[in-house]
């Protein structure tokens, strides 16, 4: 008498014995849309940061900032950074709105200016960091991406600026953790193809949202680094759109 196998068991062996098909494999597309689902995870975060500049000869300053976020699933995040101290900077704030809406608050002058696309270089407040690196923007929107390799804990994707963005690197290598999908490391290219930043993030769970703990950017090219860590953050707080105006860039900071 002839014995039977059901049908789906007998897929299940076929797969065990030849691994999942090529049809379950993700894209470099499929898995930079992932990095932003991780990215932009929770409604909105309220944060106290250390930024550390490193000279060339080690020399530091240090400064503290607060940081607030609102996140979209389908269009850009928000964003408005504020420097709490030193008392040379302090009030001076970063806006970051959809569609590529930056603006930087001056309180020596009590002016607030939008960055023009020329101006996206320029670093913002003598670090690493440029205009362009605080914009909102969803890499997926301004990327295509390739994997250029795969090793059992990270996917390495080469993104390669889509035609009509402005995002100021062509080209970047990005490590990204292959269980929960954030980058661990980003190597930005210039014009001419030399390395210009890496970027270097550490991650850590924290309220149940994977968050960038600390990011240290180096521009290679200057011998010049900048560290940003994370001191405090409470997510989906009950936070009011009309944190993210030009009109709340302007209000003075409190050093708690």
């Amino acid at each position: 008498m002839k014995k039977f196998i059901p049908a789906l068991l007998l897929a299940a062996f076929v797969c065990l014995a030849h691994g999942p098909s090529p049809a379950e494999a993700l894209t470099g597309d499929e898995v930079l849309l992932k990095v932003d689902e991780v990215l932009s995870a929770s409604k909105n975060s309220v944060a106290r940061a250390t930024m550390i500049l490193i000279d060339s000869n080690g020399r530091e300053k240090a400064r503290t900032l607060q940081i607030w976020n609102k996140h979209y699933k389908d269009k850009d995040d928000w964003s408005i950074l504020k420097f709490v101290s030193p008392a040379e900077i302090r009030n001076l704030g970063f806006l970051s709105l959809a569609d590529d809406q930056m603006y930087l608050y001056l309180p020596a002058f009590d002016r607030t200016r939008r960055i023009a696309s020329h101006a996206r270089k320029e670093s913002f407040a003598g670090s690493d960091l440029s205009n362009d690196d605080l914009s909102t923007g969803k890499y997926a929107d301004h990327y295509t991406a390739v994997i250029g390799e795969e090793t059992p804990e990270e996917y390495v994707l080469e993104l390669t600026r889509r035609p009509g963005s402005d995002r100021i690197y062509p080209r970047v290598t990005a490590r990204v953790d292959k269980e929960h999908f954030y980058p661990v490391r980003m190597d930005l290219y210039d014009d001419q193809d030399r390395l210009w930043k890496t970027n270097v993030i550490t991650n850590e769970k924290i309220q149940g949202y994977w968050t960038p703990k600390k990011i240290e950017m180096k521009d290679v090219q200057k011998n010049h680094q900048t560290v940003m860590e994370i001191s405090e953050i409470t997510y989906d707080a009950d936070l009011d759109d009309n944190v993210f105006s030009k009109r709340y860039l302007k209000r003075n900071v409190r050093d708690e």
